[in-house]
Formats: C-alpha cells, structure tokens, sequence
C-alpha cells in the first residue's frame, strides 16, 4: 500500500459547510473501547445513552477499523499519519520520539497550530507523555494533563494463581478519585470561553481501559445474574482451526479457562459493561457541555476508539491480535452542514484516513510529508457512495489483517493466514484460509499488503 500525499486543499466553500471562516474541531478519544456500545448492536444491554444520543446528530461509521492493535502503534498512526509498517512503532514501548522520521512529521494538532489555530489538550490522546518540546510545537493550552487510569483495586481480587498483567483488576471506586471525571472542569471551562480564531481541542477518555474500578453506581447498571453471559462473541473451541501463532496471541496475556475457573470471567465482563458506560457518562458531559456553548453549531466532532478489547470471545482477554473484536472500532462524525444526522455508513474506512479528512475539512494546507489514508469527505457528503478501499491494520512486524465489506483476510509473520465471510460468519468462528474455493478471495486481498515494512523500533514490550 503507498502513501498518500495530500495535495493542498481550501474547501470550506465548496463542502458547503461554512463560508464565513474555519470551523472548531472537537477531538474525542477512548481507550481500549470495543464494539459494545449499544448503536453497534454487538452485545445486548449494554447501556450508552449519551453515544447513542451523539449518533443521532452525527455520521456513524460501523466498519471502522484501528491502524494498530495496541495504543501507542494505534493512536500515532492516527495522529502523524504515519502506518505503523512505515514508523517502526509496533509496541507500546517502542519510543516513537526517538524515531528520525518523526523529526520531519507534523501531527494533527501541531498542523492545526501552525495553521493559526488555538491547539487545547486534556486526557489521554498520545499513549505516554511526549516530550516538552514535542508538547510545546502541539499545545497552546495543555493543562490537565494526561489524567491516570482508573485506581487499581487493592487487593486484587482476581488471584494469582491466573496470570495476568498488573492493570487487570476490577472493582468500585469513588468518583472523585477517577481523574476521567476530574477531567471534565477543563472541558466544561473551554468550550464556555471565547476565542479570538478557531480551537483544535484534543479531550481523552481513559475508561474502559483497565484497571475497571468504577463507581459504585454504574456497577448497579449491570446486576450480574442479568448479564448475557458469555458474550455473544464467544464460542467454545474456536481456537480450533486457527495457526500456531494466532493461538499464541490469544492466551495472552490472560488464560481464559484459568479466570473462569478462578470464578472471575463473569465479574470481569461485568466490570468492563460498567466501565464502558462510565466512558459514555464523561463523553456525554463533554459533548453536553459543547452543544451548550456558542460553538456547538461551528465545531466539527470527532469521535474515535483507539482499538477494541476481547472479554472472552477467542479465549483472549485483550487488544493483541487482528480479529475483529480488536480491530473494529466506534467512530463518529459530526460535521454541521454537512454530515447527514442521524447517518450510518457500511463502508469499511480505517482511522487512518482522519488525518486526511480533518485536512480537507478545515480547509489546511498539506503537512509536507506522506500520510497514508483518505479522506473520508466523499462519504460524510454520501454515506453509501462508492468506497472499493479495505482496512489494514498490523500488529507485529508483517502480522496484517485487511478488512473490506465481506471479508477478514489475516496473515501471520510466518506465512499463516485466517479467511472469514462476514456475509455469513460475522463471529469469525470459520476459518476459510485453507479452502482452494477461496484462493481468488486471498489473492485480491493480500493486494492490500505493504509491499514492505519498517524493522520493529528499540524498546522495551510494554503492553498495557
């Protein structure tokens, strides 16, 4: 797949969205939120009100697919542009800053600050904390910080006869001391002030990352003997026809059979419902809190999910692998006088391709270097217009998925594949792979390869 350079673009005008200047852009990011939420349709009583509310007003994109399958490979293909074959950045601890390329790679925000506009930060919106000076070429206004997760439950109460990472726990915690909902004064404080030129105003949501310790009260939303349970997604043996290295990645970092025996599938499943609601209560006050201002007919909102997370369904309890339960994301648009409210688009779009989109949209000039995707314009004009692009994401150096309308085509740095029809097995439970029916499907897809891939950067493997 190559780059695609953006060509200078002033389209304020002929988008029809609003002539009189450029518009304010809302960027909202939520870490480790999977498929779930309620207008997706994937697990039955999830309760999101405020997301579904948002959708009303905004274009959905229900086939929208995550660069990476961890946050830090994840969140900075999106934000410089740059694919994680083409950085070297496969790992949570792979040190992108100290990558050459990134000398010459101008971010989202740093674009729309040396495009004249008033850059404001709060949250998690890169994994880990950029450097001063790296801050400084992004940020007008960065107070708040990044904010922490959730506080870990002490003690843990999942064993430790079960293997697991240090932030897998659960439990209930008071409110005031989840810096998610601390967070929100710095939003509610921003979108009620006046500015002087356009805002570009980055808020991140760290629920439902783990630990998921969450008040009391969204606990209640969720009383346990009403779970479905296990999630719909789940399938006993469905290891069974997948490669050696797909089942590597599925058992970590967690051991299905050994949480479930400990007795902690359910509470775990049920921790992560709550979590996932407490995410839509702060997303929620941040949009009520915008539409409430003088800017909410003048701002253009982004919504997107960093990657999924699997709460059983192939025996995984993760974001480490390139089914759809990772990759599959939420991802919403709202543009005002333009974006269809109320709209769902089936074509399959990456998060990639919203560097180039929020480009086109605020009317900004070229970055100078390559950024790999599209822009997504031609469908929040039509929905449904023609898209013949799949999604790729990576997870290790040359693990790939491409995804397009019908299919999942997976293949592993060793040469292993997985196939699904997700006309007929939308669970993933039938690999196809080794099906001669299916080698025309294979060969199209893997048209979507890179051609070639950046060595893995330097750094420890920190994956949380």
């Amino acid at each position: 797949m190559k780059p695609c350079l953006i060509p200078v673009l002033i389209v304020c005008c002929t988008l029809g969205v609003r002539a009189a200047g450029p518009m304010n852009v809302l960027f909202i990011a939520l870490d480790d939120l999977n498929n779930y939420p309620a207008m997706m349709g994937n697990y039955p009583g999830v309760k999101t009100p405020h997301m579904d509310a948002f959708a009303k007003s905004a274009l959905r994109f229900d086939r929208a697919y995550s660069p990476g399958t961890m946050c830090n490979p994840s969140r900075l293909a999106i934000l410089s542009g740059i694919a994680p074959y083409r950085s070297g950045v496969y790992e949570n601890g792979h040190p992108w800053e100290r990558n050459p390329l990134f000398d010459s790679v101008r971010t989202i925000p740093q674009l729309f600050r040396e495009s004249g506009f008033h850059t404001m930060t709060s949250g998690k919106i890169f994994h880990g904390h950029p450097s001063k000076p790296r801050l400084k070429l992004m940020w007008d206004d960065a107070d708040g910080g990044a904010g922490r997760f959730a506080p870990a439950a002490k003690p843990n109460p999942i064993p430790d006869s079960v293997k697991k990472p240090g932030l897998f726990s659960y439990g209930s915690v008071e409110e005031e001391r989840v810096s998610d909902f601390r967070l929100l004064d710095f939003a509610r404080k921003r979108m009620a002030a006046k500015y002087d030129k356009p805002f570009f105003y980055a808020h991140g949501i760290r629920y439902p990352h783990n630990p998921w310790t969450v008040p009391q009260r969204f606990l209640d939303l969720y009383p346990e003997d009403s779970l479905r349970f296990p999630p719909p997604g789940y399938r006993e043996g469905d290891l069974d026809d997948m490669p050696a290295v797909a089942k590597d990645y599925a058992a970590y970092p967690v051991n299905r059979a050994a949480l479930e025996k400990a007795g902690h599938w359910k509470p775990v499943v049920r921790h992560y419902l709550a979590s996932v609601s407490a995410a839509d209560e702060c997303f929620g006050e941040v949009i009520k809190a915008l539409d409430r201002s003088e800017h909410g007919d003048n701002t253009i909102v982004v919504v997107w999910a960093d990657h999924g997370f699997h709460m059983g369904e192939k025996d995984h309890f993760a974001k480490y692998g390139l089914w759809e339960q990772t990759t599959n994301v939420l991802f919403m648009i709202r543009v005002p006088g333009l974006t269809q409210a109320g709209g769902v688009s089936k074509r399959t779009v990456s998060l990639q391709d919203i560097y180039p989109t929020l480009i086109e949209l605020a009317g900004l000039e070229a970055p100078g270097h390559p950024i790999d995707g599209r822009s997504l314009v031609p469908l929040l004009k039509n929905p449904q217009a023609d898209w013949p692009y799949p999604a790729l994401t990576t997870h290790h150096h040359n693990d790939y998925a491409v995804r397009s309308e019908d299919w999942r085509y997976i293949r592993y740095h060793d040469g292993s594949e997985e196939l699904y029809d997700h006309r007929k097995d939308p669970g993933e439970f039938t690999n196809l792979a080794g099906d001669p029916r299916f080698a025309d499907v294979k060969r199209d897809l893997a048209k979507r390869f890179p051609d070639k891939s950046v060595e893995p950067m330097k750094g420890k493997k920190a994956r949380d």
